[in-house]
C-alpha cells in the first residue's frame, strides 16, 4: 500500500496527535493532551499500516498512532477494540519463552509470540498462587480496650 492511505485517514489534517516536547513532561501530561484525539482512530481502517509506518516502538514515538497512545515507544493507552494483529510480526529474540521476552516484544511494537505469551501466563499464575498462600495479617484494634 502506498502513502495514499494518509489522504484517506480520519486524522488527516487534524492537530493534537503528536504534541511538542515543550508541551508535556510526564505520561499523564501526554494522556491529557492527546487522549481526547484517540477516538479518532476508532473507525480508521489504516491502524496497522499506521503503526508499520510510524514504527512507534523503534522510534520511541510520543503521540497517537494506530489506535494507541505511545509514550517513549510504549503504548500507555489504547482503544478498546485494538487488535494484536495490528502490530508487526514477532521476531525471534534471545529472551523468547520468558516473561521478559513478552515485554521485549511489546517494547518493539510486536505481537507477543506464543512461547512468550505462555511464559507470561505461567508467571502470572505463579504470582497469583503465591499471593493466595500468604498468611492473612491480623489487625489488632487497641482502641477498643
Amino acid at each position: 500500500m502506498t502513502a495514499d492511505w494518509l489522504l484517506r485517514a480520519p486524522c488527516r489534517g487534524l492537530d493534537g496527535f503528536t504534541p511538542s516536547e515543550d508541551d508535556w513532561e510526564t505520561a499523564g501530561d501526554l494522556k491529557r493532551l492527546c487522549g481526547p484525539q484517540l477516538p479518532t482512530c476508532g473507525p480508521c481502517p489504516f491502524r496497522a499500516v499506521c503503526i508499520a509506518t510510524v514504527k512507534p516502538a523503534q522510534a520511541l514515538f510520543d503521540g497517537i498512532a494506530g489506535g494507541r497512545l505511545w509514550c517513549n515507544g510504549t503504548a500507555i493507552a489504547a482503544l478498546d477494540d485494538v487488535f494484536e494483529d495490528e502490530l508487526t510480526e514477532p521476531k525471534l529474540r534471545a529472551s523468547c519463552g520468558t516473561e521478559a521476552g513478552a515485554k521485549d516484544h511489546r517494547r518493539h511494537g510486536e505481537r507477543v509470540c506464543p512461547s512468550c505469551a505462555q511464559a507470561e501466563r505461567e508467571a502470572s499464575a505463579r504470582r497469583k498462587e503465591a499471593r493466595a498462600k500468604q498468611p492473612q495479617q491480623l489487625q489488632l484494634d487497641f482502641a477498643a480496650t
